[in-house]
C-alpha cells in the first residue's frame, strides 16, 4: 500500500467532517495541554483528582461498542467539592442486558448530546487534573478511541487505577473486584452501574487509599511512583 493510499485509509478512520472544527480545536487543547501540570514534587493531598467512570454499550470499543453515560467527581486537597454527569448518544442501539444492568434505556438517549460534545463537557470539568479511575484501562480505552475517530487525538492527563492502589496497598487480598473492595472498606454500594453513582463510590475508596499512602510516608506524586513496582508503573493505567 503505497503512502497516499495509507493516507486516505487513515483518515476514513476519523469523523471530524461531522463535527464543528472550533469543538475540535477545543478538545485537542484540553486533551493536550494537561500532561504539562506533572510536578513529582507535588503532595497528594494538594492535587485536584477527578474520579470519573463511564457507561457503555458493550466491552469492546473497537468492535463498535459505544459510551452512553459519563460520571465524575472532583476532589480538591482530598475533599469532594464538585459532581459531573452527563448521558451520551451512543447513535447505536443499547442492548436489552445493558439497559436493565444500568436502567439507561434507548428512548433516554436519543436527544442526548454525542461523544465529543459530552468528551467536551467532561474534559473542561477534568482541565489541569489528575484522572482516577478503577480498572481505568477499561474506561480509558473507550475515551481514546472516541477522540481519536472524532478528533484524531488521546487523553494525556496523568492517570492513576484505584485497582491498582489496591495490589499496591493490598498485596495479601485474593480480590481487588469492586465490588470486594468496596465491602471491605465498608462503603455502601448504591447506584452501582450507574456512571455518577461508581465514581462516587471510587471516589471514597480513592480517599482511604490516600489517606493510608500518607501514613506509608507516602506523600508526594514522586515518592508514589518510586514505591510502585516497575511492572505497575509501566501499565497504561498509571501514567504520570
Amino acid at each position: 500500500m503505497g503512502f497516499l493510499q495509507r493516507r486516505r485509509k487513515t483518515s476514513e478512520m476519523f469523523d471530524t467532517k461531522v463535527y464543528d472544527k472550533d469543538l475540535i480545536a477545543e478538545i485537542r487543547r484540553l486533551a493536550s495541554s494537561t500532561k504539562r501540570i506533572i510536578d513529582l514534587d507535588d503532595e497528594l493531598k494538594t492535587i485536584e483528582f477527578v474520579v470519573f467512570d463511564t457507561e457503555t454499550t458493550g466491552f469492546f470499543p473497537y468492535a463498535g461498542d459505544k459510551i452512553i453515560s459519563i460520571g465524575a467527581v472532583k476532589l480538591k486537597e482530598g475533599e469532594i467539592k464538585e459532581f459531573f454527569h452527563c448521558l451520551v448518544n451512543p447513535e447505536r442501539e443499547v442492548p436489552k442486558e445493558i439497559e436493565e444492568l444500568t436502567g439507561i434505556y434507548n428512548h433516554e438517549l436519543q436527544d442526548k448530546p454525542k461523544i465529543l460534545e459530552a468528551a467536551l463537557d467532561f474534559l473542561r470539568f477534568a482541565e489541569n487534573t489528575y484522572l482516577v479511575a478503577h480498572c481505568a484501562d477499561f474506561d480509558l480505552h473507550f475515551l481514546d478511541v472516541a477522540l481519536k475517530r472524532g478528533a484524531n487525538t488521546r487523553l494525556l492527563h496523568p492517570i492513576i487505577d484505584t485497582m491498582m492502589l489496591s495490589y499496591h496497598l493490598h498485596p495479601d487480598w485474593t480480590s481487588h473486584h469492586f465490588d470486594v473492595i468496596l465491602e471491605k472498606y465498608q462503603i455502601p454500594i448504591i447506584d452501582r452501574h450507574s456512571a455518577l453513582g461508581d465514581a462516587k463510590m471510587t471516589a471514597l475508596l480513592f480517599q482511604f487509599f490516600l489517606e493510608q499512602l500518607e501514613e506509608r510516608g507516602i506523600k508526594t506524586i514522586g515518592a508514589l511512583k518510586r514505591s510502585i513496582p516497575s511492572v505497575c508503573r509501566q501499565a497504561p493505567y498509571i501514567r504520570f
